[in-house]
């Protein structure tokens, strides 16, 4: 009985360090993308993070089926990366006072 609850206790411990598998586990993979993504503060930062959301996407099983509330889930949490992501790379910086930026090639500004 004694070997019955170490063995018990163990296997307990085991799967809790081990955390949420599954499609759940994956959706919290997401989650943390997803919060470094709109965490950034520059068009570099959020590309990174975009790559590993890719390379998230590319590790799912096409086998997973998800349950509807899942899929609620993962449209939210892909509509809010897109839309961090898309803050950030929309966002264009003004050259600085006195500086001019060039005149594109080709128009009358160039010699």
């Amino acid at each position: 009985m004694r070997n019955f609850s170490i063995i018990s206790l163990s296997l307990a411990l085991a799967l809790a360090a081990c955390g949420k598998g599954g499609l759940d586990g994956k959706l919290d993979e997401l989650q943390k993308i997803k919060d470094e993504t709109c965490a950034c503060k520059d068009k570099a930062c959020a590309d990174a993070a975009h790559e590993k959301y890719t390379t998230w996407k590319k590790g799912n099983s096409k086998d997973d089926k998800p349950t509807d509330d899942q899929m609620k889930k993962f449209s939210e949490l892909r509509d809010q990366l897109n839309e961090c992501r898309h803050k950030v790379s929309d966002t264009v910086v003004p050259p600085a006072a006195g500086s001019a930026a060039p005149a594109p090639a080709g128009s009358a500004a160039t010699p």
